[in-house]
């Protein structure tokens, strides 16, 4: 709440500062609980501008699910611009929750968000400018619990000195039990004992009790998804109502970390689906909303949600978004629900250019399928397509390079032979990073060298190619992601190293200074390069092996294996693919509707 005390105390630091509304709170549908009544206190921290953390869906469900506990709080913190940081460390001023201007060391628990490897020092530097010790070992009773969540606590170990409790896997039940059990604790025994108990917690690692850790998964009521809110002043990079379609993804194509992660497959129903949407519409006042899942139109009623939802908001304004569509599950009766009479850009996912680099990925999908899929959309009045390409995946070769333009090239034919004006595309070009808890966990990445000559070679080949656009993604901060996704303890002296040097915001590459990271790779004797290409091999004992999502580690090599010759496997919603999920988690894929057998 905004009072006269906060703007005396941080008036002249808002008026100084640019897009003061991220730091006022009071959005509409924030909950604004009372600090003092509440017997336990969750900071729901999240390591990025606030434009960002508040579009984040994870926040949104912890932030709903705690605060609606009567004796429960939960408030939230998102990384300060450089520029309000600056005017921070001028005035001497701390870091403060934003509904409840509290400083983050009142607080009984700090949970951070992290989505991405590329946030750990600007972690640091809000323990920092929070006056909580960064390291671990240097806290005490009267310090909160840092507590982390989302994909990159997969691999704990590059911030291990750091987190005093991981949540692995989904937090929709277990970050309540934490805060619940931290307060029975609390004033009874000492910090490293409180650590351990909570530890014991189904799906909570703790570095300082190192344990084989089971991942935690949620079943996904209606009860457990928000229908509300906080709603920002301006513009967020999702501004929209998000309702959360399913979760995992069958297909589980070998680079992917998230749809290995998320197994298994869990379905919402149909009317919850419906329900949930337009609650959410009404509580907010969008005008759209995203339909979320790693694959939208894999979920088996996709068109009948479709067409309730637009049935119900025809003649509103209130439009439908959904992420990128498979080309082998593509329907013209989806794209036009989704789109109605927008036309806007269609999204669909290759991924790679040759049908034997698809198999490689196992992706299952053929370039029929893809050039079908754009050729309808052509006729159907889409004249703007957007692919996704990965490059410096294993076993590439310059075939399958060239076989991106290739494709291109393709389509550009089929229109001519259909008498149809060439699209607009836009190809966005990322460079691959092995995940832990995949195929590819053991692959190496190709070294900066590599990919650069790559680029080169697919811009000289897309050359002669008027109506295309490559989006490459930078190859050194692919190279960095690969080097802390897969790293061990000693990258928690690197990380360290990075926030003393000044390292902060580094999931925006401007904010990435590649001489700091060689001067400090010498200091340590720390080889990046190195680490970021290594191939581990099968049978060595991997940082992460503590952390299980249930997949027997003999079915990623058998992927892998399967990989090098080109076989693909058969996606989960079709047949079991005795990956371990169900029986090692005592847990079943929910479809609402089920698949044709194979």
């Amino acid at each position: 709440m905004i009072t006269d005390d906060f703007l005396n105390e941080y008036g002249n630091i808002l008026y100084s500062t640019e897009r003061p509304a991220r730091y006022i709170g009071d959005e509409f549908g924030s909950y604004n609980k009372d600090f003092n009544s509440a017997k336990g206190r969750f900071l729901f921290a999240f390591p990025d501008k606030y434009e960002i953390g508040i579009s984040n869906f994870g926040h949104k469900i912890i932030y709903d699910l705690i605060n609606k506990k009567e004796n429960l709080m939960c408030d939230r913190l998102y990384a300060p611009d450089k520029d309000f940081l600056e005017l921070l460390k001028k005035e001497n001023k701390p870091l403060y929750a934003l509904e409840s201007k509290r400083k983050p060391a009142e607080f009984d628990i700090i949970g951070f968000g992290l989505q991405y490897e590329m946030c750990y020092t600007t972690v640091l530097k809000m323990l920092d400018m929070s006056n909580i010790p960064v390291l671990s070992k240097d806290r005490n009773l009267s310090h909160p619990i840092i507590l982390a969540g989302g994909p990159c606590t997969s691999n704990p170990e590059p911030m291990s000195k750091f987190i005093d409790i991981f949540i692995i896997g989904d937090g929709e039940e277990v970050n309540i039990e934490v805060l619940e059990k931290y307060i029975e604790l609390k004033n009874k025994l000492p910090r490293e004992e409180i650590i351990k108990e909570l530890s014991n917690i189904e799906g909570v690692y703790s570095p300082l009790y190192p344990k084989k850790t089971n991942k935690r998964i949620a079943s996904l009521t209606f009860e457990n998804h928000p229908v509300n809110s906080p709603v920002p002043y301006f513009t967020s990079v999702q501004d929209r109502a998000v309702v959360e379609l399913r979760r995992g993804c069958g297909r589980m194509c070998r680079f992917c970390q998230a749809s290995h992660i998320n197994m298994p497959i869990r379905e919402r129903k149909k009317d919850d689906i419906v329900r949930l949407t337009k609650e959410y519409v009404k509580n907010t006042g969008y005008d759209e909303y995203s339909l979320l899942s790693l694959s939208s139109n894999d979920h088996s009623e996709i068109e009948e949600i479709l067409k309730e939802l637009n049935c119900n908001y025809k003649g509103t304004g209130i439009n439908v978004s959904l992420p990128s569509q498979r080309a082998d599950k593509f329907s013209l009766e989806i794209a036009n629900l989704a789109q109605g009479e927008k036309r806007a850009t269609v999204t669909i996912a290759p991924e790679a250019g040759t049908q034997r680099m698809r198999d490689i990925i196992n992706k299952n999908l053929s370039e029929e399928q893809i050039i079908n899929a754009t050729i309808s959309c052509i006729k159907n009045g889409w004249n703007k397509i957007k692919f996704y390409f990965v490059i410096g995946l294993p076993f590439e070769t310059n075939d399958d390079l060239k076989g991106i333009p290739e494709l291109i090239e393709k389509i550009n034919a089929s229109c001519r032979c259909e008498g149809l004006k060439y699209p607009q595309i836009t190809c966005s070009i990322s460079v691959f990073v092995p995940k832990p808890h995949t195929p590819f966990q053991w692959a190496g990445q190709n070294t900066i060298e590599e990919i650069n000559e790559k680029i080169s070679y697919l811009k000289d080949l897309k050359a002669s190619i008027k109506n295309v656009k490559f989006n490459f993604h930078n190859p050194k901060m692919s190279m960095l992601e690969s080097f802390f996704t897969r790293g061990d303890k000693t990258v928690s002296d690197f990380i360290y190293k990075l926030y003393e040097n000044g390292g902060y915001l580094e999931s925006w590459d401007e904010n990435v200074d590649y001489e700091i990271y060689e001067k400090i790779s010498k200091e340590l004797n720390i080889d990046i390069r190195g680490l970021a290409s290594k191939e581990f091999d099968t049978d060595e004992e991997l940082p992460w092996d503590n952390i299980s999502y249930g997949i027997n580690k003999d079915f990623l090599k058998n992927e892998y294996l399967k990989a090098r010759e080109a076989v693909t496997s058969i996606p989960c919603e079709i047949k079991c693919s005795s990956c371990g999920v169900c029986p090692n988690l005592k847990t079943k894929k929910v479809i609402s509707k089920e698949f044709q057998a194979v």
